[in-house]
């Protein structure tokens, strides 16, 4: 099994936006020397607890302190920008840093007024062409636009390979369906609608083809992203979850909260009405326990969909109890690979 880390990029208790980003290459540096496979950071807009509004800014300075591990654009809201000018910064990136930048393909509202701002024409009504808009961003990638395309003409960076490697972000089987019909690696999320997660997978097995494209690949690459809250007993683990179950509570509810810090113990607790103990369904919204309950709980979804890379996604704002969490992890892994793992 492979670990990958997805950073929301959390400021820690009493830190600023700037001490933020400087723990996350700190991370970063860290987690590269555990073994890990990629490290990823996410695109939001107006979350007061994250710093990461411009992920293809921050990577040049992630894979600028690294040297292994792949990082990622994870993911661009390809509904806001031109595809023409995402990908001339991937292809940057990809200049700077051969062989070790991933891209990932996404959409999503970041609320009604960060929406608005993020519009170039503001009074205007906005297509819904993001497929369209993918095609587009995946020939540029690799300067193999169609014939039939206005932009055929123009290149970026032609003296350059293909890259960096497109992957399609899918929550449920049309998306997956997509990045197999493009032969794009599946980044599936089990984040919303976990429950859905298997039969993304399944479908993106399927109905994968080989890219047409150049940027694209050969044969099928995936990985599931799960959030998982890491504790040395069980009680501890679902102690540190509550602040991220009452952050997506409140989010999530019809008024859209949006707190200006993640909630301390006894404050989740208070929102959430008490304390809330780990799921035990087959695909849970959060996985939470010791090593090896979140091991074992992995297992059962590598064995259920064939995938074997896993990135996880915390939300802890104490970077030196996520760095031992990523160390509990990287061993627990280390055990599983030497013998099984009991839950």
């Amino acid at each position: 099994m492979r670990l990958s880390i997805l950073d929301p990029i959390v400021l820690p208790k009493g830190g600023t936006s700037g001490d933020a980003l400087r723990t996350a290459i700190a991370m970063a540096r860290a987690t590269e020397q555990l073994g890990f496979t990629r490290y990823w950071v996410v695109e939001h807009h107006d979350v007061a607890f994250e710093a990461n509004p411009a992920p293809e800014v921050f990577a040049a300075a992630l894979a600028g302190a690294t040297s292994r591990i792949r990082i990622g654009v994870g993911g661009v809201l390809l509904n806001h920008y031109s595809p023409y000018k995402v990908a001339e910064a991937m292809r940057t990136l990809s200049a700077l840093f051969p062989g070790r930048i991933d891209v990932g393909i996404g959409r999503a509202t970041a609320g009604p007024l960060a929406d608005h701002a993020l519009q170039r024409l503001r009074d205007a009504s906005v297509p819904d062409d993001h497929a369209a808009h993918v095609e587009e961003l995946i020939g540029w990638l690799g300067n193999d636009l169609p014939a039939a395309s206005p932009f055929r003409g123009i290149r970026i960076m032609p003296d350059e390979p293909p890259g960096p490697l497109p992957w399609i972000l899918a929550v449920s089987e049309e998306s997956a369906e997509r990045a197999a019909a493009l032969g794009l690696g599946l980044a599936c999320s089990a984040f919303h609608k976990p429950e859905q997660a298997p039969h993304a997978a399944a479908a993106y097995a399927r109905n994968f083809t080989p890219s047409r494209y150049a940027a694209g690949i050969g044969t099928p690459q995936a990985f599931i992203a799960v959030r998982v809250i890491v504790g040395e007993t069980q009680e501890e683990a679902e102690r540190l979850a509550m602040p991220v179950r009452a952050v997506f509570k409140l989010r999530r509810s019809p008024e859209r909260v949006m707190v200006p810090h993640l909630p301390d113990l006894d404050e989740a607790i208070a929102i959430m009405g008490g304390m809330i103990p780990a799921e035990t369904a087959e695909w849970p919204a959060y996985v939470i326990g010791t090593p090896e309950r979140v091991m074992a709980t992995l297992s059962r979804m590598a064995e259920r969909t064939g995938i074997d890379e896993f990135m996880i996604q915390d939300f802890l704002d104490d970077p030196g109890l996520r760095l031992r969490n990523y160390e509990l992890l990287a061993a627990a892994v280390g055990q599983s690979r030497r013998g099984a793992v009991r839950p």
